[in-house]
């Protein structure tokens, strides 16, 4: 028989005893290495639901549980909304100390505590009557969300996959990129016959009764796995270890070179997201600001969520086939291309140029989120991928927590034109990082045959 994998034992392409145990921890822990990139493994699925339910119950509700909150106790909406983007700033902080845990202790402690204060923290907020209350257990919500959402799931197939995580990838953000359409319906039938207290009860349930048990199938971290004993007959365990250190990535970057291409990340990473996060929380001002109706908005908005999900479907079929810098020069210029649409609304009449906007859009939307995984794998490695990805969270928070306030205070202050400027501006700084980022990897892919190996 001949090996499937690239064997960690040596046995010259034929498959002897050591070979077949370790061989049979690659087959058990991450199936067949050929096969797991032609197909959607379970485990990835499931992974995908947690991610969608993360979303779903931790970030898309308040949209709509907001002005619910706001108008029950009286609030303004203003307040609601301001505490939710104090948490979100705030969750900046904590994004580089979930990445550090994911590191030591694997991705599945982390996701299963993170599952559980999610639960917990929806439960305390359906209690609160105060807004002092209110503040602490959006903050906590922030937190657990930290634990819950994307980052560590990418750490997860990173830890699993190794090299061959890219596809994985895309497959989680395909059906996680259906958390809007599946929560925010739900949320409206049920405050159809229960208030917002009672729907953030359902909403705990989900994280408790559906998240966590997908969280506690997440194999154990590569720190908690016992290394093989030398010498001694490989095992089922020593070949999941094996599994994990043949697909290990060193990555394509020197130590050198790591830290020009790190600010490189952030910037780009944060320009997408404070992109993104100013239309989602201001589109609607900014199309009336244009004369266009609400009605258009929404149909606009309708589209961009459609478009993510077929980029990743293209993403998830093309493959290792693109260059990873080359998805995220992709995201970035057709971010770059909507708002360059939207703000050429301004002189063109007719619905048609909000339309190619929000197809534009919704594809740099879809190919963020992936860019934002594939990448650091790709220019630093998978060994510390939970904390490097943390540090860029961190930095792309900031970004995101910061777009809603700096765009309204540009629209209020400066007018239309103004705040199209400081999106267009902010879309081209990423284009450019993105773009220098595409050098340094291709750089690296024609200089790595010549670094000596070990």
């Amino acid at each position: 028989m001949v090996c499937p994998v690239a064997c960690p034992v040596a046995c010259d392409g034929a498959c002897n005893a050591a070979c077949d145990a370790a061989c049979d921890g690659v087959w058990s822990v991450t199936g067949s290495v050929t096969r797991s990139r032609r197909r959607v493994e379970p485990l990835t699925l499931l992974i995908g639901v947690s991610m969608t339910i993360g979303y779903g119950t931790l970030y898309y509700p308040f949209a709509i549980l907001g002005p619910e909150i706001a108008r029950a106790q009286g609030w303004s909406n203003s307040f609601v909304f301001g505490v939710f983007s104090v948490a979100l700033l705030t969750s900046a902080v904590t994004a580089s100390m979930v990445g550090r845990a994911m590191d030591r202790f694997g991705a599945r402690p982390v996701m299963v505590a993170g599952s559980c204060l999610a639960a917990l923290t929806l439960f305390n907020l359906s209690l609160v009557q105060s807004m002092a209350g209110f503040a602490i257990a959006m903050l906590a919500i922030e937190v657990s969300a930290r634990m819950v959402q994307y980052e560590t799931g990418f750490a997860a197939l990173t830890a699993i996959h190794g090299r061959s995580a890219r596809r994985p990838i895309a497959h989680i953000t395909l059906v996680a990129g259906f958390a809007s359409t599946v929560f925010w319906p739900l949320i409206h039938w049920l405050l159809g016959f229960m208030d917002w207290r009672g729907v953030l009860l359902i909403l705990a349930a989900i994280n408790l009764l559906v998240a966590l048990p997908i969280h506690a199938l997440i194999p154990p971290g590569p720190s908690r796995r016992r290394a093989p004993v030398s010498g001694a007959e490989p095992g089922p365990e020593d070949g999941a270890v094996l599994a994990y250190q043949a697909n290990r990535d060193p990555g394509l970057l020197t130590p050198a070179g790591r830290m020009p291409a790190f600010l490189l990340l952030s910037i780009a990473f944060a320009g997408g997201s404070f992109l993104m996060s100013a239309v989602h929380t201001s589109f609607f001002l900014l199309l009336d600001a244009m004369g266009r109706t609400a009605a258009l908005a929404a149909l606009a908005g309708a589209i961009i969520g459609p478009m993510q999900v077929a980029a990743r479907v293209i993403e998830m079929l093309t493959g290792e086939r693109v260059a990873s810098s080359v998805v995220g020069l992709i995201s970035s210029a057709t971010l770059f291309l909507g708002i360059v649409l939207l703000a050429a609304g301004l002189w063109v009449d007719g619905d048609l140029i909000v339309i190619v906007f929000a197809l534009s859009f919704g594809i740099g939307q879809g190919l963020n989120f992936i860019a934002r995984a594939i990448l650091p794998a790709r220019l630093f490695g998978t060994d510390g991928y939970g904390a490097m990805t943390g540090n860029l969270a961190t930095i792309r928070l900031f970004a995101m927590a910061g777009a809603p306030v700096c765009t309204a205070m540009t629209l209020a202050h400066f007018g239309i034109g103004a705040t199209f400027v400081l999106l267009v501006v902010m879309a081209v700084i990423s284009v450019a990082a993105s773009w220098a980022l595409c050098l340094i990897e291709t750089r690296a892919n024609r200089e790595r045959p010549l670094i000596p190996a070990g």
